[in-house]
C-alpha cells in the first residue's frame, strides 16, 4: 500500500493554502490558472518520531479556477491528476466559495480585510484508495477558512489564515473485510477532522507577486501507519509543518506564468515532500 498513503497526502494540499487566499478578483472576473508539478521525497514520517526509508516519486496536472461572483464573493474550483510509476488518473477536488465582510481602510496603516471560506472537498473519481497507486484518500471534506490579511502601505502583504476541516467519508465494509483477511484483529479507525494554520508574508504589484509562507496540519485522532501491516490509509491521521513561496509575472498585468515550491519537513503519516510547481494565469473579463 505504499503508493495509497504517498498518494493520499497528495489531496491535501488542494485544501490548504492555495486555493483560499485573501483577495478577491472583481465582478465578472475570472481567474484560469492549470499548473504542473513535480514531487519526490525519501523519507516517510510516521508516528511517534518513526522515520522509514520509503520514497516516493510522481507528477500532478492541476487546473485551479476562480471567479467574481460579486464585489465580495468569489466562487473557486480545483481539480487535479496525478501521475506515478503504477497509475495514472483523476485525484481530488473542491468547490469553495470565499466571501470579504469586512474591507477596511486603516488610515496610514493600509487595509485591513477579513474573509470567510467554505464548500467542498472531493475525489473526481471513483477510484480504489485500498489499491496499490491509488489516488488519494477518497476524502470527502467540508473545510471553513477564516482569512484575516492586512495590506500596507509600503504594498506588502501580511495573511494569517485558520482553518477546520471535517471529514464525512467513511470506510468500507468491504475494505475492512479485506483487511482482516491477513489481520483478523483489525479493528478499525474513521477518517479524522483536521485543523489547519498559514502565515503568508508577500508583495503585489501590478506585473509581478512575491510571497512566502509557513503551513501547519494538525489531526488529533486516525490510525497511523506501520511498515508491513495491513490498513486502511484512508483513516490515516495527517500532521504535518511545511513552507513554501512563490514567484509570478506578467507582462501585460492581465495574464502571466508562476513558479513555486513547498516542502513538507516532517510530522505524522506524511512524506517529506519537495514541490515543484510551474503554472500559467489567464485573466478572463476587466
Amino acid at each position: 500500500m505504499q503508493g495509497t498513503f504517498w498518494l493520499l497526502l497528495l489531496s491535501f494540499p488542494l485544501l490548504a493554502q492555495g486555493p483560499l487566499d485573501g483577495y478577491l478578483k472583481g465582478k465578472g472576473v475570472l481567474d484560469l490558472a492549470p499548473s504542473f508539478s513535480i514531487n519526490s521525497a525519501k523519507r516517510f514520517d510516521g508516528a511517534g518520531g518513526q522515520v522509514y526509508d520509503v520514497g516516493y516519486k510522481g507528477n500532478m496536472l492541476s487546473l485551479f479556477a476562480e471567479y467574481g461572483l460579486s464585489e465580495k464573493i468569489d466562487l473557486v474550483a480545483t481539480g487535479a491528476y496525478v501521475f506515478t510509476s503504477t497509475k495514472n488518473g483523476l485525484q481530488d477536488g473542491a468547490l469553495l466559495v470565499k466571501y470579504r465582510p469586512l474591507y477596511r481602510e486603516m488610515g496610514g496603516a493600509g487595509k485591513l480585510g477579513l474573509l470567510l471560506g467554505s464548500g467542498l472537498g472531493f475525489p473526481l473519481a471513483n477510484y480504489e484508495p485500498t489499491a496499490t497507486g491509488a489516488l488519494g484518500q477518497k476524502a470527502l471534506i467540508a473545510p471553513l477558512r477564516l482569512i484575516i490579511q492586512w495590506e500596507t502601505p509600503l504594498g506588502i502583504f501580511l495573511n494569517l489564515t485558520g482553518g477546520y476541516n471535517w471529514r464525512f467519508d467513511r470506510l468500507r465494509e468491504a475494505d475492512i473485510a479485506a483487511v482482516r483477511k491477513t489481520r483478523p484483529d483489525y479493528q478499525p479507525v474513521q477518517p479524522s477532522n483536521f485543523a489547519t494554520a498559514l502565515f503568508k508574508i508577500g508583495f503585489p504589484t501590478a506585473r509581478y507577486y512575491l510571497d512566502a509562507w509557513v503551513e501547519g496540519q494538525y489531526t488529533r485522532g486516525g490510525a497511523d501507519y506501520v511498515p508491513e501491516v495491513a490498513d486502511l490509509p484512508q483513516s490515516f491521521g495527517v500532521s504535518y509543518t511545511q513552507a513554501g513561496g512563490t514567484v509570478y509575472y506578467s507582462e501585460n498585468g492581465k495574464s502571466g506564468f508562476y513558479l513555486s515550491t513547498g516542502y513538507i519537513f516532517g510530522g505524522r503519516n506524511t512524506g517529506r515532500i519537495l514541490r515543484v510547481t510551474g503554472g500559467m494565469v489567464f485573466k478572463i473579463g476587466k
